[in-house]
């Protein structure tokens, strides 16, 4: 029984981190733009690919990889932002529109270019540290640490940092922001770079774990945006807590009862947790 909850405790930590990276990417941007980037998903798992590709193509090693990576996939984002999404920004659905099809597209240049197949990202550390009388591997810990670093790492930049005052100062008021001399088109384009660096960085993390393959763009995305919706739109702190909640769940049940039943129980509860709350966890509510 010990070991079934250790094993919980921490494969669900695990998930629940990589889960908080893309769904904190997400609710930042829409925190700030007020707009759904519905090629969030496609980011998350381009930072495996990219990473993948860098080792196998050039020879590059697992940390450099991830650096460049995760950068890559920030510049991209903030130029799909310039090229797409800036143009039709005033019109929603326009928005939602260019940005899943931006999702799907990448989906397609994925399984063009390294097929259907899933692939792992090489791991960084090896071997298992053993607590009581279970084995847990190192890999796991890592990645739930970095994970932590790179949530704390936000929440500094965020509260500490003039840019971040800024862009939270655009997310509360934009017009404002302006009025008090803002370059808000600026901050914009920053937290677009923002998001998709720690949407990539999950991935890469995700591919250290499990195997990504172009598959996982929609499912993410759809994990990530409910986790946004339970903890509240436009909260990060309650992105961070749902996706603990998520994960755990998720986790629960695929070592309680496999897999098969994990997704579907994890979105039902979400259902029944936001039909008590629909504003969700920290989210206010509406007059």
């Amino acid at each position: 029984m010990i070991e079934l909850l250790m094993r919980i405790l921490v494969y669900g930590a695990t998930l629940s981190g990589i889960y908080a990276l893309i769904a904190s990417g997400f609710t930042l941007i829409f925190g700030v733009s007020r707009i759904m980037n519905f090629a969030h998903g496609a980011f998350f798992i381009l930072g495996a690919y990219f990473g993948i590709a860098l080792i196998h193509g050039i020879g590059l090693n697992p940390y450099l990889s991830t650096i460049i990576s995760i950068l890559m996939v920030g510049l991209l984002a903030a130029a799909m932002y310039k090229s797409i999404i800036s143009p039709v920004r005033e019109h929603e659905v326009m928005v939602i529109i260019v940005t899943l099809a931006f999702a799907l597209i990448v989906e397609q240049v994925i399984l063009l270019t390294f097929g259907e197949h899933g692939i792992s990202f090489p791991s960084v550390i090896e071997g298992v540290v053993i607590v009581g009388t279970v084995l847990i591997p190192s890999m796991r810990l890592f990645v739930l640490a970095v994970a932590i670093i790179a949530l704390i790492m936000l929440w500094t930049f965020i509260g500490k940092t003039r840019l971040g005052k800024e862009i939270t100062a655009a997310s509360q008021d934009a017009e404002a922001a302006m009025l008090i001399g803002l370059d808000v088109g600026r901050l914009l384009i920053v937290t677009v770079f923002i998001s998709a660096i720690l949407a990539a960085l999950g991935g890469v993390l995700y591919a250290q774990v499990y195997a990504a393959n172009p598959f996982i763009i929609l499912k993410s995305l759809i994990f990530a945006f409910a986790i946004v919706i339970l903890g509240g739109l436009g909260s990060v702190k309650g992105s961070i807590i749902a996706s603990f909640i998520v994960g755990y769940i998720l986790t629960a049940m695929i070592v309680l009862y496999g897999a098969r039943w994990s997704e579907l129980v994890a979105l039902l509860i979400i259902i029944a947790i936001l039909v008590l709350r629909p504003a969700g966890l920290l989210g206010a509510k509406e007059l």
